[in-house]
């Protein structure tokens, strides 16, 4: 999905945060005019949450420290974007800022394919192991040498060796008519990876902006849409919560009113 415009404020709906919710609107506030204090204590208060978002992504293609400085460039924005007008708390802001960055940086930057931990650790030995062999004998080893100087199977060696193999684009001509390596190993009774992809991190957003509806809002919008659980007609849920049809109407017309607000900012 495309990410943020440019200098855009992101508008989570009309609900106003109270002023004991959160202690840095006056900090974010002074930061925003450019006072440097105010902005290195907020980057100080939150490091912490921003480590701990990171921690929930690590070893899926980057490194933990490249996820927290990515996260810090998402704190970052988040302060520049806050509005305590309009909208969550600020760390509840920070935190979906912080979250997207990351996602964003593993997305661009992380391996087309992902390797098991043990692999990599494997094939560095290996890699060790074959630049010293080769330093000696001036010639490549081979896996058997390398196998020796190692300790590792013979088999082991040549599938880390196998698996460090950049990847090939099934859309690269390999038939004599010219048709892709994708006509070959296409299933045509499997699910669309791309369209999955796509489909998963669009729930992700969903449940992301659900969450931070007001209590009343997020059970209305949930037992009406069946989020979590079977969907009810609306009357059912104005009965649950014991309010008219009219009213339950007029909340859940207001909370995705402020859905749509968030889904647009982000898309």
């Amino acid at each position: 999905m495309a990410g943020v415009r440019p200098g855009a404020t992101f508008v989570w709906g009309t609900r106003r945060m109270s002023r004991n919710e959160s202690g840095d609107a006056k900090l974010v506030r002074a930061a925003k005019r450019g006072d440097r204090r105010a902005r290195e204590r907020v980057v100080s208060r939150h490091l912490g949450l921003v480590r701990s978002v990171a921690a929930r992504y690590r070893d899926i293609g980057l490194p933990l420290d490249d996820l927290v400085q990515e996260g810090s460039c998402g704190l970052l924005d988040a302060i520049d974007h806050y509005d305590d007008d309009r909208g969550p708390d600020f760390e509840t802001y920070a935190r979906f800022r912080i979250r997207r960055a990351i996602r964003n940086a593993l997305t661009e930057q992380a391996r087309v394919i992902r390797l098991p931990k043990q692999i990599i650790e494997r094939r560095r030995a290996i890699d060790r192991a074959a630049a010293a062999l080769a330093a000696a004998t001036g010639r490549p080893p081979s896996s058997a040498e390398v196998a020796t100087a190692t300790g590792l199977p013979v088999a082991s060696v040549v599938e880390a060796r196998n698996a460090a193999t950049s990847p090939v684009s099934l859309d690269q001509p390999v038939l004599p008519d010219g048709s892709p390596l994708e006509a070959l190993v296409v299933d045509e009774a499997a699910a669309n990876p791309e369209l999955e992809a796509v489909e998963h991190a669009e729930l992700e957003l969903v449940d992301d902006a659900v969450a931070h509806l007001a209590d009343r809002e997020r059970e209305i919008v949930m037992r009406h849409f069946g989020i979590g659980r079977d969907t009810e007609t609306l009357a059912d849920v104005a009965a649950a919560l014991h309010l008219s049809e009219q009213r339950t109407r007029t909340i859940e017309a207001r909370a995705l009113y402020e859905l749509r607000a968030l889904l647009e900012e982000a898309e």
